[in-house]
Parts: structure tokens; C-alpha cells; sequence
């Protein structure tokens, strides 16, 4: 009986204490499932708020991209309306003599219609028209010149497409002839070659520093003696090359890795600002061509333009202005 007793009493306990495993069991998983919820949601908002902070500093970082664009595209414009003001008694002189010719050739037609009175001999009235025809080409120079101008004047956005580099080159020279003239004597060796994918009026751009950077690296007045000279070909399968070739001065090899670089000028207080060539690496880069320099001291130095065909597809223009601010950026690091 008392053996019975005993094992009576042992099943009981046995029993209470799985009982209180159980109930223990149960406490555990309860409190492991409230930590559990309680580091989920710990877990949650810290995920929101990093999602927060980052989505702030994404736009801040927009923010800032979007004025350092506006930035990049205003150097631009500052660096092209520069180059204009250096050239701008050039360019008077450039328009004023055609303009001349013009009011020259206008006041013999009038003088001849006032003496003759409208009854000119077959002889006069000939002179009279060839008279107005050499007017009318003087127009069409001074138009010219003006149309150059509005190239270079063009709003800064980087809308790409078909720009004949010929023309663009033809246009440079236009604009800095008056500055070459008394340098050296041009040579062209301008061949057709297909339109690249560009933006004519940072092209034109380009061109037009490459011309006054040759022009400045001889000193006026041996002209005969001197030449520039610019060609078109094509390069590698898609690629066109533009060459600008001096025989002035040339550039030290110390400063040929430098020549990029933003604000890096060997000319004396006053010429230039130092942002030319780095302004062209900037737009060719951003274009997806590639310019490259060689030079000889005394010899003279070329400048090599690389640049793609144009091929009709779309093409993302921020990206464009964002590969443009990111080329410059990479000059300057």
C-alpha cells in the first residue's frame, strides 16, 4: 500500500512538473514572439527612416547635379562669348569692309541714275548692274559673317544630331579669319565625310578655339612664312577625324599632359582665361569622340579631333548633359 502510495505521488508530480514545462514552453514562445515582433518593427521603422534619409540626400544630390549642370553650361557660354570679345575688332573689321563696298557701290548706281536720268547707254546701265551684283555679294558676306555668329550665340543644351563638320569648320574659320590673316595662310584639305552626332554650336565652338590657339602660337606678321591648316577624314570604322595643324612655336613636352587641364594657360596675364582646351576636351568627350595632341617645340603642333557618325536613334538627353558635367569633372580631379 505504501509502495502504491509512493507511485501515486511520484505520477503526480511527474505530471505537475511537466505541467510547468509546458506552461514554461509556452511563457518562452510567448516572449520570443513578442521580441520577435517587437524587433520586427524596430527593424521597420529603421528601414523607413534610412529609406527617408536617403531618399533626402538623393534629392539633394539631384538638386546639386542639376546646378552643376546649369553651371557646366554656363561656363560654356561665358567661354564662348569670351572668345567672341577677343575677336570682336577682328570681326567689326570683318564687317565693316564689306559694308564699305557695299555703300560704295550704292552711291555710283545712285549717281549715275541722277546723271544720266534714267537714260543710261547700254555701257552705263551695264556698270550699274555689276555695280549692284558686287553690292549684293558684300551683303551676302556680311550675312554670313552674321549667321557664324548666331552658331556660336545658340542656347546651351546638348540636343544631339546630324552637324556637318565641314560647314562647322567653314563657319570657324569665318569668324576667326581677321585673327588668322596676319598670322599665317590657311590650308584646307576638307573632304566630304558623313555627318557626326553632334551639336553644331559647341562644335562650331570647338573649332573655333583649336583655330585662335593655332593662330596665337605664331607671331603676326609672317604670314608667308606660316600656315594652319585644317583636313577632314575619316578615321576607325564610324569615326571622323578633324585635324587643326599649326607650324608655330609648339608645346613643351612637360606641358603636353597638363594642356587639358582647366585653367592651365601658358599665355601671358590678360590672354585667355586657361578654359579653352579644357572646354573642348569637355564637349568632344560628352559627344563620345576623343581629342588628342602631338607637338614639337619650333615645329608647330596638331590638334586631333575624333568624333562618331551620326546614326539615327534616340538618345537620352539629360544623360548627355550628365556625361558632359561628369567629363569635365574628370579634367578637373
Amino acid at each position: 500500500m505504501m509502495a502504491q502510495g509512493m507511485g501515486g505521488s511520484f505520477v503526480v508530480q511527474e505530471t505537475r512538473a511537466e505541467s510547468i514545462r509546458t506552461r514554461l514552453q509556452r511563457a518562452e514562445a510567448e516572449l520570443s514572439d513578442k521580441d520577435m515582433r517587437h524587433y520586427n518593427a524596430l527593424l521597420e521603422e529603421t528601414v523607413r527612416q534610412r529609406t527617408a534619409e536617403l531618399e533626402l540626400a538623393n534629392a539633394r544630390l539631384q538638386e546639386s547635379l542639376q546646378q552643376l549642370q546649369a553651371a557646366q553650361a554656363q561656363l560654356l557660354f561665358a567661354d564662348r562669348l569670351a572668345t567672341i570679345g577677343q575677336l570682336a575688332a577682328g570681326l567689326g573689321h570683318e564687317i565693316n569692309n564689306p559694308l564699305a563696298f557695299i555703300v560704295g557701290n550704292l552711291d555710283y548706281v545712285q549717281q549715275q541714275l541722277v546723271r544720266t536720268a534714267g537714260a543710261a547707254t547700254p555701257e552705263e546701265q551695264q556698270e550699274m548692274i555689276e555695280a549692284i551684283a558686287d553690292a549684293r555679294d558684300g551683303a551676302e558676306r556680311v550675312r554670313l559673317i552674321v549667321r557664324d555668329l548666331k552658331v556660336l550665340s545658340h542656347p546651351n543644351d546638348m540636343e544631339r544630331g546630324p552637324v556637318d563638320v565641314v560647314a562647322s569648320l567653314r563657319s570657324a574659320v569665318k569668324v576667326a579669319a581677321y585673327e588668322l590673316r596676319d598670322r599665317a595662310h590657311l590650308v584646307e584639305e576638307l573632304v566630304a565625310v558623313p555627318p557626326v552626332n553632334g551639336h553644331k554650336a559647341r562644335l562650331c565652338q570647338v573649332f573655333l578655339n583649336l583655330l585662335i590657339n593655332a593662330a596665337h602660337a605664331i607671331s603676326p606678321g609672317r604670314a608667308t612664312q606660316n600656315e594652319i591648316r585644317i583636313s577632314t577624314r575619316m578615321g576607325g570604322p564610324g569615326q571622323v577625324v578633324v585635324e587643326v595643324s599649326d607650324t608655330g612655336c609648339g608645346i613643351p613636352a612637360e606641358n603636353l599632359e597638363r594642356i587639358f587641364n582647366p585653367f592651365f594657360t601658358t599665355k601671358p596675364v590678360g590672354v585667355g582665361t586657361g578654359l579653352g582646351l579644357s572646354v573642348c576636351h569637355g564637349i568632344v568627350t560628352a559627344l563620345g569622340g576623343d581629342i588628342s595632341v602631338r607637338s614639337e617645340v619650333g615645329r608647330g603642333t596638331t590638334f586631333r579631333v575624333s568624333l562618331p557618325v551620326y546614326e539615327a536613334r534616340p538618345e537620352p538627353q539629360p544623360a548627355a548633359q550628365e556625361d558632359f558635367v561628369q567629363a569635365g569633372l574628370a579634367r578637373a580631379a
